[in-house]
């Protein structure tokens, strides 16, 4: 049990100041060696990595099903890298398009049930670069307001106006359209994430589209934690809901359950041409290695196969014994309506100031425990979290040892105030 007394830090509405607040934030606990960023891993033997010195279970990672490590896609990246090299060196435009991009992008368009599929070098790149590509200073962007900051950075690169609706709140989302139905837009957009990175909650998709399609707005879905973990072949919280044709635009990511790195687009053929043409991080970056989209590729025939369904069931069983374990620490998850999943691989446990946050994590890794700790800027002041990340490759013997120590270590939570 801690009684470390909380360091207060003043968020302050000037951007110079806020920043410099984040580096004296940064560099006291760097000074005081409990930094829990940067971290140096020094090898993983999934679902367990050596932290430092420290062995630990992993659960801070956002390979779900384990596929990071799984032989099949580590060959698929070697063979690649073996036969074509490195790197491409190269933009998508010019010397950068080799044959697994453009067989990915097919298969792609395939799962998500799309005419075509345009791949990113990032999933951050591919967020900033298809909406810097298909809004502008005439469009209206409708953004939750929980949206990953990718969405947010595309938004504001596009100029486009922007308008924010309280998180998974239809009756929020219906009066900022309303507000907005005497302007003449060229496009209105909805931008939404299928599953929440932080706060592990899942979008009301269903009933989101069919407020797009009253209201005439393009229905944007980001499945970059959803890929994989819902849905009967993978293909995200969309499938789950059974809406993917009311998404007009799905993007999803490559480094979340696929274990490797990229991200695409995939929508109708106007529409991604329009991103191919339009999207300046498309153009000017350097096309995703041989060895990485090989290995998105082998991930993603694993996802939809036997076996990625058995996993998905595995991480399911996971995330609901985790979920019930840590009950009194307050995770229960806010659904958004009766039809959105009753469970996350995602668990965030929130706490209460930055200080405590930072020595719990480093405490929990000193155990064997390494989880993912999340401080301002990334979540607001004084709202630090610990998120837990579920696998589908721990066994229930991990998840209860995991589950008591997380109990010891945080039981300061209950503590008056």
């Amino acid at each position: 049990m801690m009684n470390e007394p909380a360091v207060q830090f003043v968020e302050s509405g000037d951007i110079s100041k806020d920043i410099d607040q984040r580096v004296a934030m940064m560099r006291y606990f760097r000074d005081i060696g409990q930094l829990p960023f940067f971290r140096r891993i020094d090898s993983v033997h999934a679902p367990r990595v050596n932290v430092e010195g420290s062995d630990c279970v992993l659960l801070g990672s956002n390979s779900y099903l384990g596929l990071a490590t799984h032989p099949a896609v580590i060959a698929a990246s070697v063979e690649a890298t073996q036969e074509f090299g490195v790197g491409t060196t190269g933009s998508r435009l010019l010397n950068g398009t080799y044959r697994m991009h453009t067989e990915i992008e097919r298969s792609l368009a395939d799962w998500m049930g799309k005419e075509d599929a345009v791949l990113f070098t990032t999933g951050y790149q591919t967020n900033v670069g298809a909406l810097q590509g298909l809004l502008g200073p005439d469009c209206l962007a409708v953004v939750d307001s929980y949206a990953h900051a990718s969405i947010r950075d595309g938004v504001r690169l596009s100029r486009a106006v922007e308008a924010k609706f309280a998180h998974n709140d239809l009756g929020s989302l219906v009066e900022v359209l309303r507000a907005h139905a005497g302007t003449s837009f060229r496009r209105t957009m909805v931008i939404v994430d299928s599953l929440y990175s932080m706060e592990g909650s899942t979008a009301p998709l269903e009933q989101i589209g069919a407020v797009c399609k009253e209201h005439g707005a393009l229905f944007f879905v980001d499945e970059a934690h959803g890929l994989g973990v819902f849905g009967e072949t993978g293909a995200g919280l969309a499938e789950h809901a059974g809406v993917r044709e009311k998404a007009d635009i799905i993007m999803g990511s490559l480094s979340k359950s696929a274990g490797s790195l990229g991200g695409f687009i995939a929508a109708s053929q106007d529409l991604v041409d329009e991103v191919r043409l339009a999207a300046r991080a498309f153009w000017f970056s350097t096309s995703g290695t041989p060895g990485a989209i090989a290995a998105a590729a082998a991930s993603i025939g694993l996802i939809r196969s036997q076996e990625g369904k058995e996993r998905r069931e595995r991480l399911e069983r996971n995330s609901r014994l985790m979920r019930a374990l840590l009950a009194p620490l307050d995770v229960a998850l806010h659904r958004a309506d009766e039809r959105s999943p009753d469970w996350s691989p995602i668990i965030p446990i929130r706490l209460r100031d930055e200080l405590r946050t930072a020595l719990s994590w480093n405490q929990l890794k000193d155990q064997g425990l390494f989880v993912t700790p999340a401080i301002y800027p990334a979540v607001p002041l004084g709202k630090p979290i610990l998120r837990v990340c579920m696998n589908s490759e721990l066994s229930e013997d991990d998840v209860r040892q995991c589950a008591a120590l997380l109990h010891a270590e945080l039981s300061w939570i209950f503590e008056p105030a």
